[in-house]
């Protein structure tokens, strides 16, 4: 009989992928290690905060597994659940298991203790990439009701495979979240059959975003896991720009494209209605058409790889006085770094050494092309100018909520954006972000949180949310949020905030090119930022469990 992936436990779900008798937890509910954050807003604790991990055998192989709770706060993302997944993947460089596989269910960062899920998330993402480094594979299963979005989003697109059923969706931004700021003509939430066009496996399978489709049965999954534990591949200059070269190509083909089936059809599917009721096993043939059909284009853009368009093509290209003051007050007055609409890129000298420079400006929303040239400049420093350090001047607010960017499959840019600058630290690049306005969600985790360090200027503006929309979101007061935010630095908006969580470095003050040259100089080689909140008090228990869990 099948055993529906979508409709079991986390737990059912790793016993019934896992060799019989196999699976050792680590830090069960027995250890109570629950989120210290959310006892405060009066929400109901799990003893697990919503993730299980631990080891077993995969076809007798040794494996690292961690399964999301997606009844659990949707699987969220919070200051624990993070810290269980990054000291698995650490706990992963000391033992070498054949694979590391994340059965991923949640809808991104937990908004009860936002900012600590906001740096969590880009924490998972060096752990996992330094993992993939090492030659381990890492396996992202999604098949979960409530798909995976959000940071978790980016984060299955930094595996090296993924796993899909038809049930699961893999996104960036949910429809709910696109409709309530840009209206239902940009994406209407209720229209079920366009929101699994957009986000479900048939059409990330289809563009290449899923590497494997399986139908909702745990054997399937578990069938496709063993099969994918071979598949190794390490970051490279090579593959990423191979990756570049695919995700330009998407842009030129499919860019003008309003519907999910019409990319289907440019991609030779003459009857692309009848996707819909097709089943996984019919899918292979359909790609393996679909990915024929678009090889011609492919060598193309393979040569015009590192050209893509600089930004969004409506934006408005011209610094702001304060940008160029900025870049003095940074660069002295001889530097050569310009403004291409949203884009900030170019070179300058610091302490009498070049540096890379590359950013966003104008508040911008980071969309796919703007994700693009934004790789595209780490990884020409890269190929160009081995170990020149990477300055990041973070302006943004947020992804891109546009239905057009997540039919393109926005995770899978802005992912590639935090590969490209893990990339550039693996290969000696120090890289040091500044945020010097404004830093949201997913644009902020791939860019200043990627970096070796993050810092801030005491003006910047840093949040997930605001209070009122929090306290829409999650149904607490709006006042209980304030007066608790005065003490508890994890969901308010604030640099003061993620200065206390670890997230920012510093804060820089008086003598900017005093402070960069000395962030340059003093960049930290390993991720230091969960013991720096233990240190200052905003994140008690990240360190500790991340320790526990690796040893």
């Amino acid at each position: 009989m099948k055993r529906s992936f979508s409709e079991s436990t986390a737990r059912a779900r790793i016993v019934h992928l896992l060799d019989a008798g196999s699976f050792t937890e680590i830090l069960p509910p027995a250890e109570r290690v629950v989120s210290p954050h959310l006892a405060l807003l009066g929400v109901p604790s799990a003893f697990d905060d919503g993730v299980v991990i631990g080891s077993g055998l995969l076809a007798g192989q040794t494996v690292f597994i961690a399964a999301q709770e997606g009844e659990f706060m949707g699987g969220g993302v919070g200051e624990v659940h993070g810290a269980k997944l990054v000291g698995l993947f650490q706990r992963a460089l000391i033992h070498k298991p054949a694979a590391v596989i994340v059965l991923a269910e949640s809808g991104g960062v937990r908004l009860h203790e936002a900012n600590a899920g906001l740096i969590a998330v880009s924490e998972v993402m060096r752990a996992l990439l330094a993992v993939r480094a090492a030659g381990i594979p890492v396996l992202m299963l999604i098949g979960g009701a409530n798909g995976c979005f959000g940071g978790m989003g980016l984060i299955a697109r930094c595996a090296d495979r993924v796993v899909m059923s038809d049930i699961g969706r893999l996104a960036m931004s949910g429809p709910e979240v696109i409709e309530s700021s840009n209206g239902v003509e940009e994406f209407d939430s209720r229209d079920r059959a366009l929101v699994w066009r957009t986000t479900g496996g048939k059409h990330r399978y289809l563009l290449g975003d899923c590497d494997v489709l399986v139908e909702d049965d745990m054997a399937a999954f578990r069938t496709a896991a063993v099969a994918e534990l071979t598949h190794s591949l390490p970051l490279s200059l090579a593959t990423l720009q191979a990756e570049h070269a695919l995700l330009t190509d998407r842009v030129r083909r499919f860019g003008h494209c309003h519907d999910a089936m019409d990319i289907w059809q440019l991609g030779g599917i003459q009857q692309p209605e009848s996707v819909a009721d097709l089943e996984a096993d019919a899918m292979l043939a359909l790609k393996q058409h679909f990915q024929t059909m678009t090889a011609a284009s492919g060598k193309q853009a393979q040569a015009n790889a590192l050209q893509p368009d600089p930004s969004d093509p409506s934006a408005a290209a011209y610094p702001t006085p304060e940008l160029d003051a900025l870049l003095s007050t940074l660069f002295g007055s001889d530097h050569h770094v310009c403004i291409e609409g949203d884009l900030i890129q170019g070179t300058a000298q610091v302490a009498g050494a070049p540096v890379a420079v590359v950013g966003s400006t104008h508040h911008a929303a980071i969309g796919v092309e703007l994700a693009l040239a934004q790789a595209h400049a780490v990884l020409e420093t890269v190929r160009q100018h081995p170990k020149r350090p990477v300055v990041l001047l973070v302006d943004t607010q947020g992804q891109r909520l546009r239905h057009r960017d997540e039919l393109l499959g926005i995770n899978r840019y802005m992912a590639h954006m935090g590969c490209c600058i893990e990339l550039a630290r693996q290969l000696g690049h120090r890289v040091i972000g500044l945020v010097y306005d404004q830093a949201l969600s997913g644009g902020f985790i791939t860019s200043g949180l990627m970096a070796d360090a993050c810092y801030a200027l005491p003006q910047a503006e840093i949040r997930v949310m605001r209070l009122r929309a929090m306290a829409r979101v999650t149904k607490i007061d709006e006042a209980r949020l304030t007066e608790l935010s005065k003490s508890n630095p994890v969901f308010a908006p604030g640099v003061e905030n993620f200065v206390a969580m670890g997230g920012i470095q510093a804060l820089w003050r008086g003598d900017l090119q005093a402070c960069l040259a000395d962030a340059l100089h003093s960049a930290p080689s390993q991720d230091e930022r969960a013991a720096l909140g233990y240190a200052r008090g905003g994140r008690s228990l990240a360190d500790g469990v991340a320790q526990r869990v690796r040893a």
